[in-house]
């Protein structure tokens, strides 16, 4: 639907953003206790499900009451706008980033905050009660998949090539700083899945909380930058400077506001990813323990 309603951006976030949500699922599922406590009692079970039942009749009316109502739409003002006030004829991504840049800054500093809360909580946290896991040994470290591994290796720099194309005609073209996020941090972790994170960071030594304080940092100042200039927060501006042998390129200051939100995004989701993915026990002198 998204494809057939001309918004190819976000179609790729929903299939993006599926990828790493099944990762984290299946990483945070390893963890969770094999049996599920016992069953509670039928009256018990009887409220919660008139309890639920009740919230979604009452989701179900809301909807149905707003849908209802007359209704119009200020998407014509956004396409008929988006090229001269926005400097982009990608519509989805000038939303994102300029008519809407306030809002984004909101939503890449609740993702920050949430990726460095989960890194906090899981510090240091013991696992369920009846949740024993063998450490793997040298034999099962190099276990992996040897097709995988040269795989993985090969698919990172087309990754990266992939990346930077998407970051750089997604103020004009289907992508944008977000879906190029996605792709790099996915890529990320298959890496890390294929070679172990010891490896990846023996390698790379990558600390993605600072991807996370950078990307937010040069969002906020390129909204200060527009202050300095008389403009309200997050003003954005465009022109095309005339480059030797090149000719007249595009340049909205929104890019900078997008390469925050490309930082944070990669490194909230790297950040949440490994800080469950890194959980395994260690045994310690007569106890198991965390790491």
């Amino acid at each position: 639907m998204f494809v057939y309603l001309s918004a190819p951006d976000l179609a790729l976030t929903q299939l993006l953003v599926e990828a790493a949500t099944v990762i984290l699922m299946m990483l945070a599922l390893y963890w969770l206790p094999q049996e599920s406590p016992p069953e509670r009692s039928v009256a018990r079970r009887t409220l919660h499900a008139i309890v639920a039942c009740a919230a979604g009749l009452g989701a179900a009316t809301v909807v149905w009451l707003v849908l209802a109502q007359p209704f119009d739409s200020i998407s014509p003002y956004f396409l008929r706008t988006a090229v001269p006030l926005g400097g982009g004829s990608n519509a989805v991504n000038v939303i994102i980033v300029d008519y809407r840049a306030f809002d984004t800054l909101g939503e890449i500093t609740v993702l920050g905050i949430a990726a460095l809360v989960i890194t906090a909580l899981l510090h240091g946290r013991r696992p369920p009660e009846g949740r024993v896991v063998q450490l793997p040994g040298p034999t099962e470290r190099n276990a992996r998949p040897l097709m995988l591994k040269l795989v993985t290796r090969l698919l990172l720099p087309l990754a990266v090539l992939v990346t930077v194309h998407l970051f750089l005609r997604g103020h004009n073209l289907p992508g944008g700083g977000f879906i190029a996020g996605l792709v790099l941090a996915i890529a990320m972790m298959l890496l890390s899945l294929a070679h172990g994170e010891q490896w990846v960071n023996e390698r790379l030594r990558p600390d993605f909380r600072d991807w996370i304080a950078a990307g937010l940092l040069i969002a906020a100042l390129t909204g200060v930058g527009s202050w300095l200039l008389g403009h309200p927060f997050l003003t954005s501006t465009y022109d095309y400077p005339v480059l030797p042998l090149v000719g007249a390129v595009p340049l909205a200051s929104a890019s900078l506001f997008d390469l925050g939100v490309f930082l944070t995004v990669v490194g909230g989701t790297m950040v949440m990813l490994t800080a469950i993915g890194r959980l395994k026990l260690a045994t310690g002198t007569g106890a198991t323990r965390w790491n």
